[in-house]
């Protein structure tokens, strides 16, 4: 007679085989700090990204996907398919004694984990001291982890040359001339190597192309093909970091390939938020400033690519798609039931052609400010409107401000939808630098609207989020 132990081991057994027959490997690639025109593929005349264009030709490059203008807030958002205001990650994490990624935000690494796929991470994760919890990653689903240290013993490691890691619960210091991208490259081609056969699931957030900007070890040549002569030395170190960053994304998809598994791989990329702001890149007749940590289309517009041979089919997707989108998209693609309610949309049909609703609005939160925007219209929370279409690079980056009477009744219904998403209630106990609205002191009397307008321009400079490290 089998005893119940051995029962169950068989079902697992069973049900993991199925996921191994049937299931789709997923690939999470997010770069840190860039904006959509840092990318050939989205018209860039001075970067240089043969891989990332490959794969735009070969898969779904969309037009207009968003991401919140700070890491901390886009990378829970991200994880967890949660809106910032939602889970408190509203602003840069806090480096004081305590604070992390609360264990009941559940994120994407725990749902595929539970589904029996093997699971990694490597990166950046930035979402909690390792010497103050130590366990973050497995606690989030993760099975394997390396991951740059960020703070250690009270004491900031470097993630380029002379890298700290936190790997699989072990600190590495990395030698002088060691480049910590490198690290991370090889760990997820590692991880490939060994899990090829069965179903995985990786998420890598990217160490580049954030400051400071570095030249990585090789490269620069093809890096500069495109250099125009009056570009300066921190754009030409930016663009090189670009040129590797791009060749370890082509590393990666050329590791599936000799595997024979890129047909049966879902590989996204994407960006945290817009380029930093000592950037200026360039398109075909347009110097675009990067808009890192502004409630602008350059600080919250992003790249995103889906490439899935034989799956996805070439071409633009004009439709709008939020990174808070990621979480319910590729556990549906994966056929992998949430158990929980999330803020983002199951946009699947975008990438695989099928039918479904379409996302009819971006909703950003940042700090203590908020935006709504359509295919014609941005609303922020401080009444500003601005009439920047999708129709061209010209138009969505012009910021123009408008009162224009014909834009009343688009007012009206942006203001209802802005409304409604700025009244989401934070729903988990945890500190970051940035508190909630509803514990901000407000002189007697004083409107949400009201101390929205007495708020800074979105647009204006804020020092904290120039170096989110």
């Amino acid at each position: 007679m089998i005893s119940k132990r051995v029962a169950g081991l068989m079902v697992h057994l069973m049900l993991l085989g199925i996921c191994q027959a049937d299931s789709p490997n997923v690939i999470v690639i997010m770069a840190d700090d860039i904006g959509a025109e840092g990318l050939g593929c989205y018209g860039s005349t001075i970067y240089t990204t043969p891989h990332l264009d490959r794969m735009a030709s070969e898969g779904a490059r969309f037009e207009n996907a968003y991401a919140t203008p700070l890491c901390t807030p886009t990378r829970v958002m991200l994880m967890s398919g949660l809106y910032p205001n939602r889970t408190g990650f509203r602003a840069l994490i806090s480096k004081q004694p305590g604070v992390r990624l609360p264990t009941e935000i559940r994120t994407f690494g725990n749902d595929f984990q539970d589904a029996g796929y093997h699971t990694a991470i490597a990166g950046k994760w930035q979402l909690g001291k390792f010497d103050e919890h130590p366990g973050q990653p497995t606690e989030h689903g993760f099975d394997e982890y390396c991951l740059w240290s960020w703070f250690y013993g009270g004491k900031k490691s470097s993630r380029y040359y002379k890298p700290q890691f936190y790997q699989n619960g072990t600190i590495i210091d990395g030698a002088e001339k060691d480049f910590g991208p490198d690290t991370f490259r090889d760990f997820v081609l590692n991880f490939i190597d060994r899990h090829h056969e069965e179903p995985f699931f990786v998420y890598y957030p990217m160490a580049l192309v954030h400051s400071p900007f570095v030249h990585p070890p090789q490269l620069e040549t093809l890096a500069r093909s495109q250099y125009p002569g009056d570009l300066d030395k921190s754009t030409q170190a930016f663009g090189h970091m670009i040129t590797y960053m791009d060749d370890v994304v082509g590393q990666i998809l050329a590791r599936l390939r000799q595997h024979g598994i890129a047909d049966n791989t879902l590989v996204l990329f994407t960006g945290d938020n817009g380029t930093g702001r000592p950037i200026t890149s360039r398109l075909p007749g347009l110097q675009i400033k990067g808009g890192k940590g502004t409630m602008t289309e350059a600080g919250s517009r992003v790249p995103f690519l889906a490439w899935w041979p034989g799956t996805i089919s070439p071409g633009v997707r004009d439709e709008f798609l939020c990174l808070v989108d990621v979480l319910p998209t590729i556990a549906a693609i994966a056929d992998i039931p949430l158990k929980r309610d999330v803020d983002g949309m199951n946009l699947a049909h975008n990438l695989l052609g099928t039918t479904g609703n379409n996302r009819p609005h971006v909703l950003i939160n940042y700090k203590q400010g908020f935006f709504v925007r359509d295919r014609m219209l941005r609303l922020n929370e401080d009444g500003r409107l601005y009439h920047i279409p999708v129709s061209s690079d010209a138009a969505r980056y012009a910021e123009r401000e408008t009162s224009a009477a014909e834009f009343a009744a688009h007012r009206q219904r942006l203001q209802q939808v802005l409304d409604d998403f700025m009244a989401i209630p934070q729903q988990y106990d945890h500190r970051t630098d940035s508190p909630p609205a509803s514990k901000k002191k407000r002189k007697k009397g004083q409107t949400d609207k009201k101390a929205a307008k007495e708020k800074r321009p979105s647009g204006d400079k804020d020092k904290s989020s120039s170096d989110d490290n």
